[in-house]
């Protein structure tokens, strides 16, 4: 082997090595800017239950960076699940039935960046004094997802922010359940 040739094989390898090598470097760089697009497309949904004297009220609000689908959102009272804000209210003790109930249709529904949704609201007189003793029993069970098909819920008493790999889809909306109150109890919407 003369030594052009021999110098030809190293120019050879040296240029195969820095191939390999930009190969490598441009792997990860393009992970790394997935993983800044998925962190600019991150929904942050969280929940928050107000009390007033004669209001109580369930938000559910997007306060990412992305628009979040909402799969599920589930209501339950010591590990019960709350399909009628009469059972809510039975609960706590609360009798009165002259109250203004508003709801809101969380599952399937997609929340823009700061957009918040009453998902239930009662007005009545001393509404939120009753159901303040029972809030602490109160928990949320909620499933969304991000454009990019990330998807978190915090089921089981875990983080709010546990990464899953898909939400089921909610066959029943709670706030479909709930039902108008008049003087008689709980009675079917129209």
């Amino acid at each position: 082997m003369t030594e052009n040739d021999r110098n030809q094989y190293l120019m050879s390898a040296a240029a195969i090595a820095m191939s390999a090598i930009a190969m490598v470097l441009t792997f990860f760089e393009l992970r790394a800017s997935d993983r800044q697009l998925d962190a600019n497309v991150w929904p942050y949904v969280d929940t928050a239950i107000s009390l007033n004297a004669d209001t109580f009220e369930l938000t559910v609000s997007n306060k990412g960076l992305g628009p979040a689908l909402i799969h599920e959102y589930r209501l339950f009272h010591d590990g019960t699940e709350v399909s009628q804000a009469a059972d809510l209210l039975a609960l706590a003790g609360y009798r009165q039935t002259d109250l203004s109930l508003t709801t809101g249709s969380v599952p399937n529904t997609v929340l823009a960046v700061g957009e918040s949704i009453t998902a239930l609201r009662i007005a009545g007189d001393g509404v939120g004094f009753a159901l303040r003793d029972i809030v602490s029993e109160v928990e949320i069970e909620i499933c969304y997802c991000a454009i990019n098909g990330a998807c978190w819920n915090n089921y089981a008493g875990s983080a709010f922010r546990d990464r899953v790999e898909s939400c089921q889809v909610q066959s029943m909306d709670v706030n479909d359940a709930l039902r108008m109150l008049d003087a008689s109890g709980p009675v079917s919407e129209p």
